[in-house]
């Protein structure tokens, strides 16, 4: 009888424990997920509308219609007073900032404003570019740009990538997308996934992953148009 207890006692405190534990999980990362659903939510409907609005096909001829491609943005207003990053995807516009030397606690100091061009990388449009962000942040760290990086996963092949540097307009365009396991506790670097191509301007975003993890890192190549 004291064995059942005892199992019985065990499984509520695990059971307890996880239900805990995936609510302070969800609270300490809350923005990044809601972000997450939010835009899973929104590209399901977008599906099933575009599925619903795609022209009838009488016999075999396809009744077609006049796709427009999007201009590029004009530049915001913002842009006078920093460089941006624009996601067009996520809807998500960050300012761009530089720091001096590759010291963490200065990175992540500044990250709080926004994103990072990684010190010893290239200005955008110069040659090989690295951009950091946050997929994540802990809801009492201060900062409007704790979860600018949560979608950063989702981008894909042909998706475009704005930045106003000087206020002048360039226009990217994700190649390729990878997952990696960062030195010293893996192999790689970002070099490494992405070499670097001569003065080729090359746009690296980067992030840790997945949301709420530091684990490993997500990287997103994109070439300039």
């Amino acid at each position: 009888m004291s064995q059942r207890i005892f199992w019985h006692d065990v499984k509520l405190f695990l059971r307890i424990f996880c239900i805990l534990f995936a609510i302070t999980f969800f609270i300490f990362d809350g923005t990044a997920f809601v972000s997450i659903i939010a835009y899973k939510t929104t590209k399901f409907f977008t599906a099933i509308a575009t599925t619903l609005s795609k022209p009838p096909q009488l016999g075999n001829i396809l009744v077609t219609t006049t796709t427009l491609v999007p201009p590029v943005p004009p530049v915001p207003v913002e842009a006078q007073k920093n460089n941006l990053l624009i996601l067009p995807e996520f809807n998500i516009t960050a300012p761009i900032w530089t720091v001096e030397k590759p010291d963490l606690k200065l990175i992540y100091k500044t990250l709080k404003l926004g994103v990072v061009l990684y010190p010893g990388t290239a200005f955008p449009g110069q040659g090989y570019s690295i951009i950091i962000g946050h997929s994540s942040q802990y809801p009492w760290q201060p900062g409007r740009y704790k979860s600018v990086f949560s979608l950063l996963s989702e981008l894909k092949v042909g998706d475009k990538i704005y930045l106003y540097w000087d206020n002048k307009p360039l226009v990217f365009e994700v190649t390729a997308k990878t997952v990696f396991l960062p030195w010293p506790k893996g192999n790689e670097t970002t070099e490494t996934i992405f070499p670097p191509e001569g003065k080729k301007p090359i746009l690296i975003l980067q992030s840790c992953w997945p949301v709420g993890v530091a684990y490993k890192r997500v990287a997103v190549k994109a070439i300039l148009k």
